[in-house]
């Protein structure tokens, strides 16, 4: 591979909002104290982003607007980098769902890309969204190194699409992403036209000396 250029995305999942226990999707809950507390810990060292992308919703683009204005960075909040849309089982508790759909509930996180019981986005519309929003982010900002701050239904998608992972249901029960958490996408762009993603979790002194 005749390397020539790298995009290096630094993805990153609000921390704690309010609604606690909802299924939240496009539901706009604010971020807490604490959860800009846990964002800012996961970020600590990382000081040189070039462009900060984010999710509209609130628990994403507080803290996406603090980190892009403490160091002095454009930003764009895009809706294309959304969580799911869960319709009207959106920014209802858990346990109430449980309660009033539980037997289609638990029929619809079976086999998720079947149906959509919900009303909202189907499976498929979300990850052709989120393929979407990465080939045009990487069309956009090509060699940059770019903070994004996004949900954890949008992570683990992406991974299914990087890793190229089947349409099942498994890894969304394989892949446990808290509150924060971050991992690194370095993308390397060779001559041909071609790139060549790579999924890193490095240390804090890994990003200090990269």
């Amino acid at each position: 591979m005749n390397q020539t250029l790298t995009t290096r995305i630094d993805i990153l999942r609000h921390g704690l909002p309010e609604g606690d226990g909802c299924l939240r999707g496009h539901t706009d809950f604010p971020i807490t104290a604490a959860g800009l507390k846990q964002m800012a810990a996961a970020v600590d060292g990382l000081v040189d982003v070039e462009q900060v992308l984010s999710s509209p919703l609130k628990r994403c683009s507080h803290f996406a607007e603090q980190f892009a204005e403490r160091f002095s960075l454009p930003i764009e909040q895009l809706e294309v980098w959304k969580e799911m849309d869960f319709g009207h089982w959106d920014g209802q508790s858990r346990d109430s769902l449980w309660q009033s759909h539980g037997e289609v509930l638990s029929q619809y996180w079976q086999d998720p890309w079947q149906s959509t019981p919900h009303g909202g986005e189907t499976l498929q519309a979300f990850d052709a969204r989120i393929q979407g929003a990465w080939q045009s982010l990487l069309d956009s900002h090509r060699g940059k190194r770019l903070l994004l701050v996004t949900h954890a239904g949008v992570m683990k998608q992406l991974l299914r699409i990087l890793l190229e992972m089947p349409e099942s249901s498994l890894y969304l029960q394989r892949l446990d992403l808290p509150y924060a958490a971050r991992y690194r996408v370095t993308v390397f762009h060779d001559q041909h036209g071609d790139s060549w993603p790579q999924i890193q979790w490095p240390t804090q002194q890994q990003y200090e000396s990269w």
